[in-house]
């Protein structure tokens, strides 16, 4: 795994602590603002600037109000953010309320992936609460005319030795805000960590199991209007004509409007049929008589597409990455060369909370309420659209009923402030289901072929590894793009096993179908046929396949010099993750007799997770029966949501393997609603065990996505034994 790249993708944030960055902004109704900047060193390149009232605020009556500048899509990032303040200003976590910060360029960078979130922000959000702790403190001492040293702080109050005398954060937060601001904050040592590991209910469970939460489809304006937008079903068509003269005569539709596409934000275009509710909305825009423009993709199909990926892995790829050795001399000479090839659909995101965004022009200011996690992507593809300036856009954040990547994308937003930027009234767009999945940005299709030989040890002494598939990066970045060979074959490309002589090509296939980032992005393929392959070696080697992946793990065959220390690969701890999911699986026990066990690894998004699968086939059907997870992601802040995490992620890798598949015909999507898209059922899912590897001295890595990789290719090793049939291609079928 390229870790510099992905950890320069996902932005190092680095504190920079002096009189300037980290200030008391004064008393506001009798409380104490306090603010901090720091600077993202990869994606940003200026300086956020100071403003209070960012990060925490504490008023008169004790009530901390702590604001996290993530999106909040059910991850409990909002939960594990206030925990990193909480801990260190020593606040009641108990009695603590939490706001998702709207879009502001004084927090930096508040985009919400590439697991990354509490990576960002660890030591920086707890120098914040240190910081504060020291000024609450230092106001009391001035209060009682005692030293400082004699304090601390416990549950949202500050205490003089022995109980002598107390004064709640709301007392002390006035006078708290004259304090200077402590040049190096001092940070509690593990040992004196009350929330940091220690198991916490995310804040927004009761909320959201009560009903109670708000989403972005749940936002109400007064004289709010809904838009629903018909979009041409065939991805590049446009309008030619339309007639919505017996739309506009409907009960309840109050404007039709036009919407070109909007090449950078990706926005289709269609025609938006404006009414009093949404149900009108999706009704009326049946009515509306359109004439589309076939675009250069309308003869596509999955099948013309999957026939181009097989014909590519036949001869060289255009472009390869981390050639070592001479494999193709090798292989060319070698006694006996396994081959296999691994086939993978497009997949659609399918979350629970279709597309929205709510939007209201006054005439001067574009404000939006978007689902989004990237509200700094969406502010600026709204001005561009509107050719305004950046500080007229404002963007809340609700919460998120679902995100794994679609929602970094602004098209939605962008439809919305379009539509409201014509009416004299805030306006909803709401997309149906069948929108949703029928205008995705959809995890790519891809084709892999593997060429190895093995040396007289049955260890891979040469592989080649071609790729085909229509690049993510290409989507976003034009036919021009650069390095889709290390991008697109991430996983593989710079695969962690000993292979004297290897190379990994790329080739690009075509297509008109959108693209986009899937939770864990390239990792959903790559480690599929690796780890599938890997198997498929061991097995030929006749060697245990969890003995053959230790043996081969052994250094880090494309190192970087120049990436970042923290971040570089660590064959111990991958090995470590893979003798202890070995241990808890009991994986050196005999399986019962119809029942197979398969096992995968991979590094990802910084981390590292192993998993062994148990399944069997019951009446011609896959089940599974346990799954055991072992993750190193360095310290765990709140283990209740990271169990969270790891499960969800188990759990969609399994409805990915076992069922999702986006077909196009016609140069669009086939599957447009759950009917023909199935996810994963109650009764199919299995029994999961998650285990932590707990390493207090490595930088804190991403959790969201590294269990989802190895969840296909453990599934297909442990159907291989239980059945005796190799299951090269997703999703799985047994016929």
């Amino acid at each position: 795994m390229n870790t510099r790249r992905i950890a320069s993708m996902l932005g190092d944030i680095q504190p920079r602590w002096n009189r300037r960055t980290f200030l008391t902004a004064g008393i506001a109704a009798g409380g104490l603002l306090v603010a901090a900047r720091w600077v993202s060193m990869h994606r940003q390149s200026a300086e956020a600037k100071f403003a209070p009232d960012l990060y925490v605020r504490i008023d008169a009556d004790n009530r901390i109000t702590l604001r996290v500048p993530k999106s909040e899509m059910g991850q409990g990032v909002r939960t594990a953010l206030a925990m990193l303040i909480a801990e260190e200003l020593e606040a009641d976590f108990a009695e603590v309320h939490i706001e998702t910060a709207p879009w502001d360029t004084r927090y930096g960078d508040q985009d919400t992936g590439g697991s990354g979130s509490v990576l960002d922000r660890f030591d920086p959000l707890r120098k914040i609460g240190a910081a504060m702790r020291g000024m609450l403190i230092a106001a009391a001492a001035a209060r009682w005319n005692v030293p400082a040293a004699e304090l601390r702080a416990e549950k949202s109050h500050v205490i003089h030795a022995g109980n002598a005398r107390r004064a709640s954060f709301g007392e002390l937060a006035a006078d708290a805000a004259k304090q200077p601001v402590p040049q190096e904050p001092s940070l509690k040592p593990r040992s004196e960590w009350t929330l940091i590991g220690r198991e916490q209910i995310g804040k927004d469970v009761a909320d959201i199991v009560h009903g109670r939460a708000r989403y972005g489809i749940d936002q109400r304006l007064p004289g709010m209007l809904f838009a629903s937008i018909e979009r041409p079903r065939e991805f590049g068509a446009t309008v030619e004509s339309y007639d919505a003269t017996e739309t506009l005569k409907l009960p309840g539709v109050k404007k039709i409007i036009e919407l070109k596409p909007v090449a950078s934000a990706h926005v289709h275009g269609g025609i938006a049929v404006v009414a009093i509710d949404s149900w009108t909305a999706m009704q009326a825009r049946k009515s509306l008589k359109i004439r589309w423009r076939p675009g250069p993709y309308a003869a596509e199909t999955s099948a013309a597409l999957a026939a181009r990926m097989a014909a590519a892995v036949e001869t060289p790829g255009r472009e390869n990455v981390n050639r070592a050795g001479d494999p193709e001399s090798e292989l060319a000479k070698a006694d006996k060369v396994i081959r296999a090839d691994y086939t993978l659909p497009f997949l659609a995101h399918a979350t629970m909370e279709p597309m929205n965004c709510t939007a209201h022009w006054d005439g001067r200011r574009m404000t939006l309420w978007s689902p989004t996690q990237f509200p700094d992507t969406s502010a600026r593809e709204v001005a561009k659209a509107l050719r305004l300036d950046a500080d007229q856009v404002t963007v809340n954040v609700p919460l998120i009923g679902g995100g794994f990547g679609r929602r970094i994308n602004s098209d939605y937003s962008v439809e919305a402030a379009l539509i409201a930027h014509e009416l004299d009234a805030p306006v909803q767009v709401i997309w149906s289901r069948e929108d949703d999945f029928g205008h995705d940005f959809y995890r790519p299709c891809a084709h892999h072929r593997f060429d190895a030989s093995l040396d007289a040890n049955g260890f891979p002494h040469a592989l080649r590894h071609r790729l085909c598939n229509p690049s993510i990066r290409v989507t976003y970045r034009g036919a021009a793009a650069k390095g889709l060979a290390a991008y697109e074959g991430e996983g593989i490309a710079d695969s962690f096993y000993r292979v004297p002589n290897r190379v990994s090509e790329y080739t690009l296939l075509d297509s008109g179908v959108p693209r986009g980032w899937w939770r864990a992005v390239t990792t959903t393929h790559t480690i599929f046929a690796i780890e599938s392959f890997i198997d498929e070696l061991a097995e030929a080697a006749q060697k245990d396949p969890l003995e053959y992946r230790l043996a081969l793990i052994d250094t880090n065959p494309f190192a970087d010099p120049d990436e970042d220390k923290a971040f570089a690969f660590s064959p111990e701890r991958m090995k470590h993750c893979l003798a202890l999911v070995g241990e808890k699986a009991g994986w050196s026990q005999p399986a019962a007799p119809d029942l197979g066990r398969g096992l995968a690894c991979c590094t990802d998004h910084l981390s590292y997770s192993a998993l062994v699968v148990e399944a069997s086939v019951r009446d011609g059907r896959v089940a599974v029966n346990r799954v055991v997870c072992v993750v190193d992601c360095g310290t765990v802040v709140n283990p209740n949501g990271a169990r969270a995490q790891v499960e969800g992620a188990i759990t969609q890798g399994l409805s990915a393997a076992l069922h999702e598949r986006v077909t196009i015909e016609s140069g669009g999507a086939v599957e447009t609603n759950f009917d023909r898209y199935p996810l994963l059922r109650f009764p199919e899912a299995p029994v999961i065990e998650v285990h932590f590897v707990d390493r207090p001295d490595v930088r804190v890595t991403g959790l969201g996505e590294p269990a989802l990789p190895p969840v296909a290719p453990a599934l297909a090793n442990a159907l291989y034994r239980a059945t005796g049939k190799r299951l090269r291609e997703l999703p799985l079928r047994l016929a």
